[in-house]
């Protein structure tokens, strides 16, 4: 009798033990939810980043080059985080699709994988209306524009990705610890 209540002793430990397991799994679950929400909102910022290198290297390529927009997609390998929309939008003006659409809907697909925001969306498709009707000087003005409001998001941008990113940080592990507390 004596062996059988120190061996059942024993399985209480035990079950304590994975239960305090368990719960610093759901606390560090918790904190790689909120980490991997706070890392999607930073990627939306760094593409406004790279949407700016891009227009300013398309500015450079129309003024030195008089490149055309093929030459311009092609060429640009700078922006990681837009090469994919850069590839597709190439893919599809090989595919027949004019510039203006191929942009755009390569620019929803990037926005539906969550890499640009819905409010920007009009801003990056915008870009694309018109590009290549206009003369050297007229689409380096108008690149310039896109350039400025392009800065102008990205300044409003910053101060609410980083609140945001603190948020999610704080209320994924906030999440974990709640779970945790609830099953232990």
């Amino acid at each position: 009798m004596l062996g059988g209540d120190k061996f059942k002793g024993s399985g209480d430990g035990n079950m304590t033990g994975l239960k305090i397991i368990g719960g610093i799994v759901l606390i560090f679950c918790g904190a790689l939810g909120g980490l991997y929400a706070a890392r999607r909102i930073e990627q939306q910022t760094d593409f406004i980043r790279q949407y700016i290198v891009f227009l300013t290297q398309t500015e450079t390529m129309i003024s030195y080059c008089n490149a055309d927009i093929i030459e311009i997609l092609g060429s640009i390998n700078s922006v990681p985080i837009m090469s994919p929309m850069i590839a597709e939008c190439l893919d599809r003006m090989n595919k027949g699709q004019d510039f203006t659409s191929a942009w755009c809907d390569s620019a929803r697909e990037s926005c539906r994988r969550k890499l640009i925001s819905d409010s920007d969306l009009d801003m990056i498709c915008s870009f694309s209306e018109g590009f290549g009707s206009l003369g050297a000087e007229e689409e380096i003005g108008k690149i310039r524009l896109h350039k400025t409001m392009a800065e102008q998001r990205l300044s409003e941008l910053q101060p609410e990705t980083n609140t945001k990113k603190r948020l999610y940080r704080v209320v994924g592990t906030f999440c974990g610890a709640m779970a945790a507390a609830i099953i232990i």
